[in-house]
């Protein structure tokens, strides 16, 4: 019998051999979803998590691009934005491919407009408590209830009231 249940953690096993136990209802994700990051470089950073929609507009930018220099063409300007589309740019590249149908379909959000003002929406002052992973997971799943929310993130019921989760799903829902 198979379970996808997020009540029990699971441990997991590092490159060392060492053993660590994730739980994602104190946030407890692993060194990848630590706040501070080390670059390559040893600089600090902080960390990125991105929401299937902005991973999605990033992916279409990023093909482009390599598209444009492939091609020789030059700036950005030189070329309108959608005269090449999502299903051309990613045809030759099976993986990249699939990626690309899968954000298609479960990226909430569509336009960079649009993903912009969602995430101004999640990073703002009222919303500073959250963590990173948080505000992606806000970002991508298309949760209609406070509960349902904590449910499926469950580090958000110690950080706002169900009033206050309520009102960033209402306004979430506004965008799309």
């Amino acid at each position: 019998m198979s379970s996808m249940s997020t009540a029990r953690p699971r441990p997991r096993r590092l490159l060392n051999g060492a053993i660590d136990d994730v739980d994602a209802s104190v946030l407890k994700l692993g060194p990848e979803f630590e706040v501070k990051q080390i670059s390559h470089d040893g600089v600090e950073t902080p960390l990125i998590a991105l929401n299937l929609s902005e991973a999605r507009l990033l992916m279409i930018a990023a093909m482009r691009q390599r598209r444009r220099e492939m091609t020789g063409q030059g700036s950005f300007d030189d070329m309108d934005q959608d005269e090449i589309d999502e299903e051309e740019l990613f045809s030759s590249n099976p993986i990249m491919r699939k990626t690309q149908e899968y954000l298609s379909v479960f990226a909430r959000f569509r336009d960079e407009e649009t993903v912009s003002a969602v995430e101004h929406l999640l990073k703002s002052p009222e919303n500073a408590d959250l963590h990173p992973f948080e505000i992606a997971q806000l970002g991508s799943l298309s949760c209609e209830e406070a509960e349902e929310a904590k449910t499926l993130i469950p580090s958000l019921a110690n950080k706002k009231t169900d009033e206050e989760l309520q009102t960033l799903l209402d306004n979430l829902r506004r965008f799309g």
